[in-house]
C-alpha cells in the first residue's frame, strides 16, 4: 500500500508565504474539509485527522494529520492542500475491508459496541481494513469501554480465515477471560426439539462462549437436527447472550437462539440430473427413503456420499453432487433434485511398492490387477488385501498404507503402497 502526502500551497494575492519555507511558523486554522471517500463521511475523516477549527497549526501538524489518515489503513492515498487558513484533504478509500466481530463482549450488543467505538475511533463503522493501525485503535477503544465496566484484560485482534485463504473477518476478543455457558435456550422450538438441539449444540460448543465459534456450531448442526426431522424451512436467528452471573472475571451466560421451525415435510421423490457414467436406476438405489417417509436430509447426504463412491470406482475422482428441494407447501411434500457434475475421468498411473523385501514387493505387483492406463478405481486399493488373502499370505502381520498422487493436468493417479509391521499395543 502506498501513502501519498502532498503539500500544495496556493499563493494569495499579497504577502503570500509558502508553508514549506515557514519552518515552525504557525497559522490559525479556519476551515478543514475532505473529499474523495465513498465509505466515510467528511465529518469522520476530519475528526480522524485530529485537526479542529481554531487550532493553531504548523506545516508539520498538517503533515502529521495526513499521516494519521494514511497510517490507519483506511485509505490507499492521502493528499492535502493549505491556503493560509484552510486545509483540504483528498483521499482514496482502501479496497480491502472485513467485518469486525466481538467474541466475548457479552455486556453489549454488537451495534452498541460499534457506536461506542465509533465515538473515539471515527473511521470505525463496523468494518476494518486489513492493513494499518485502525484495528489497534479499535482494540484500545474496547479496552477503555471494558475498563469502565470493571473488566480487566487486554483486547486482542485476530484475522479470521487466514489459513483457509480469504480473510473473512477481524475478531476482537478479551484475552484471559472465559465466558461460561450456563445453558442454551431455543425460543420458538417445541420442547422435544429444543432438547435435541441443546444436547447436540452444547456437546460441540463446549463450556466457553465465543460468538463466531458458537454461530458456526449452530449453523452447521442446527439445520441437521431439523433436516433429519423433515423441517426443511427451519431458520435460526442470531444468538444472544443473557447474563446469569455478572462476574467481570468469569461471567456465566445463557445463550438464546431464536428458532422458526416451519412445517414438517415428507419425501415425495428424487430426481437425478447430469449423470452419464452411471445409470440413473443405479443412482436411485443410493436413496433409502420411500415416498411418504419423513423428508430426512441426512439420508440425502448419505445418498450423495454413496453416489460419489460409485463414481470413484469409475475413475471420477472429483464428482460433485448438488442437492436442492422443491417443496409443495400445501401437501407438505419435498422433491429432492440431485444435480451431478462428473468432472474429468482419471486413469491408473505409476505403481510404487515399498514392501519388507523385494520378493514380497514383486508378489504385490504380480497380484495387483489395476494396470497402468486402466480407468482408476478409488475403491480397489482399500480392498486389495482383503480380496487376495491366499496370494498375499506372506504379508500377514503387515498393514498397507497408500498415498494417491493425483495429476490434474494428465488426469492420472500414481499410487504408493507402503507396508508396515503391525505394532502391538502396550498393556
Amino acid at each position: 500500500m502506498v501513502f501519498l502526502s502532498l503539500l500544495c500551497v496556493a499563493q494569495t494575492r499579497s504577502n503570500s508565504r509558502p508553508i514549506s519555507n515557514a519552518g515552525a511558523q504557525s497559522f490559525s486554522l479556519k476551515k478543514v474539509s475532505s473529499s474523495g471517500s465513498t465509505r466515510f463521511t467528511e465529518a469522520d475523516i476530519i475528526k480522524a485527522s485530529g485537526l479542529k477549527i481554531g487550532d493553531t497549526v504548523t506545516a508539520d501538524d498538517l503533515k502529521q494529520a495526513a499521516d494519521r489518515l494514511g497510517q490507519s489503513g483506511a485509505f490507499a492515498q492521502v493528499s492535502y492542500r493549505f491556503n493560509g487558513d484552510a486545509a483540504s484533504y483528498a483521499v482514496v478509500d482502501a479496497q480491502q475491508f472485513v467485518p469486525a466481530t466481538f467474541e466475548n463482549f457479552i455486556w453489549f450488543a454488537d451495534a452498541d459496541l460499534v457506536q461506542r467505538v465509533h465515538t473515539s475511533v471515527p473511521l470505525f463503522n463496523g468494518t476494518v481494513p486489513l492493513n494499518g493501525t485502525l484495528a489497534d485503535q479499535v482494540s484500545a477503544a474496547l479496552d477503555s469501554i471494558m475498563k469502565a465496566k470493571g473488566v480487566s484484560g487486554h483486547t486482542a485482534s485476530m484475522m479470521q480465515g487466514r489459513l483457509a485463504g480469504e480473510i473473512q473477518a477481524m475478531r476482537f476478543q478479551i484475552d484471559e477471560m472465559n465466558v461460561k455457558i450456563g445453558e442454551i435456550r431455543f425460543p420458538g422450538a417445541t420442547p422435544d426439539h429444543s432438547a435435541l438441539l441443546q444436547k447436540i449444540i452444547k456437546a460441540v460448543a463446549g463450556e466457553n462462549y465465543l460468538q463466531s465459534f458458537f454461530k458456526e456450531v449452530v449453523t452447521q448442526n442446527g439445520p441437521t437436527v431439523y433436516g433429519k426431522l423433515g423441517y426443511l424451512k427451519a431458520q435460526f436467528g442470531a444468538a444472544k447472550p443473557v447474563i446469569l452471573k455478572d462476574d467481570p472475571a468469569q461471567p456465566v451466560v445463557a445463550i438464546e437462539v431464536p428458532v422458526q421451525e416451519g412445517d414438517q415435510f415428507t419425501f415425495s421423490s428424487a430426481n437425478w440430473a447430469g449423470a452419464n457414467a452411471i445409470p440413473l436406476a443405479e443412482l436411485a438405489k443410493t436413496i433409502a427413503l420411500k415416498p411418504g417417509a419423513t423428508a430426512d436430509t441426512t439420508q440425502i447426504g448419505t445418498a450423495i456420499a454413496r453416489a460419489k463412491e460409485l463414481y470413484g470406482t469409475k475413475g471420477y475422482m472429483f464428482v460433485q453432487v448438488r442437492s436442492t428441494a422443491t417443496l409443495d407447501n400445501e401437501k407438505h411434500t419435498a422433491i429432492f433434485n440431485l444435480n451431478v457434475t462428473e468432472g474429468p475421468l482419471y486413469h491408473m498411473g505409476k505403481l510404487e511398492v515399498q514392501a519388507p523385501d523385494s520378493d514380497r514387493g514383486e508378489l504385490v505387483k504380480k497380484v495387483w490387477g489395476m494396470r497402468e492406463g486402466d480407468v482408476y478405481d478409488a475403491s480397489y486399493v482399500k480392498t486389495f488385501m482383503i480380496k487376495h488373502p491366499r496370494e498375499l499370505a506372506a504379508l500377514n502381520g503387515w498393514a498397507l498404507h497408500f498415498t494417491q498422487t493425483i495429476h490434474d493436468d494428465t488426469h492420472v493417479v500414481d499410487l504408493l503402497l507402503k507396508f508396515e509391521k503391525f505394532q502391538k499395543e502396550a498393556k
